[in-house]
């Protein structure tokens, strides 16, 4: 029989299964006070269902295992998946990624969108949507309507789906699975780390500034791009610097406030 007494174990390995290997980093982005979040993993504070349903959201974890141990941890499937190590993984290998070109999903092959979770046309696969951040200029991509069971619901056209191990994500990228996207970079700003055509990945639950790195982000004026955004020591209110790798483009200073995260970068897709 299941006991509740082991929440908190199951709490932390949610957390684990979402990529999260800082329980502090997980708290940051759960807008969770660390001391409340701490409390609830180290099993000294209980929580109720409530905080349980926004942390089985927030995780990509069933409620009911969450809460009683029951039923499989996610709905991904009654099996875990295996773990692929950096070492172990080989990209030519089509169990472990594979490329489901445009021609194959067909003209509507789908929209991804706030108001309902993406269905890949291939299960597991993960979305490349027509939006091409700018190391430079970047492109929206035209909104699209698309008819569905949740009714009419607006966003961005899926243009390619990619298959990658949900492991991959977790303990590689330190990025959640549900959350991830693909994009194609244009521009040479980010030359030589990012190259034009490159797809990047982006973790769209990593939407908030939280330590230096490359993030897709916008000013307000729907253009995406593709930088790094670095922390300004003790600035009040809270700035960053955004960074080119590029030496031809030169950095710049904004408030935090005014940059709209969209994701951060965990990895890319590119050719030798």
């Amino acid at each position: 029989m299941p006991s509740e007494d082991n929440r908190a174990s199951r709490l932390r390995s949610a957390r684990l299964y979402a990529g999260y290997r800082s329980a502090t980093k997980a708290a940051e982005d759960l807008k969770v006070p660390v001391g409340t979040y701490a409390g609830h993993e180290n099993g000294s504070r209980d929580f109720d269902t409530e905080t349980a349903k926004l942390y089985a959201s927030f995780f990509n974890v069933r409620l009911a295992w969450l809460m009683l141990g029951e039923g499989p941890r996610s709905d991904a499937g009654l099996r875990e998946p295996e773990r692929i190590s950096i070492d172990e993984w080989d990209p030519a290998e089509p169990d472990h990624v594979s490329h489901i070109d445009s021609e194959n999903i067909g003209d509507d092959g789908g929209v991804l969108s706030g108001a309902q979770r993406y269905t890949p046309k291939t299960p597991g696969a993960t979305p490349e949507i027509d939006v091409r951040p700018g190391a430079g200029h970047g492109q929206a991509g035209a909104e699209v309507v698309a008819i569905s069971s949740a009714g009419t619901v607006t966003g961005h056209k899926v243009v390619n789906e990619w298959l990658i191990p949900d492991s991959f994500f977790r303990h590689e990228l330190q990025a959640s699975p549900a959350g991830s996207i693909f994009m194609a970079v244009v521009g040479d700003s980010m030359v030589p780390t990012l190259y034009p055509g490159n797809r990047i990945i982006v973790d769209t639950r990593q939407s908030s500034f939280g330590a230096d790195g490359i993030y897709v982000f916008d000013d307000g004026d729907g253009e995406p791009r593709v930088k790094r955004l670095s922390k300004v020591l003790f600035s009040q209110p809270p700035a960053v610097t955004i960074l080119s790798d590029n030496a031809a483009h030169p950095p710049q200073n904004a408030l935090l406030e005014h940059v709209r995260i969209i994701g951060r970068v965990v990895g890319q897709v590119s050719r030798l």
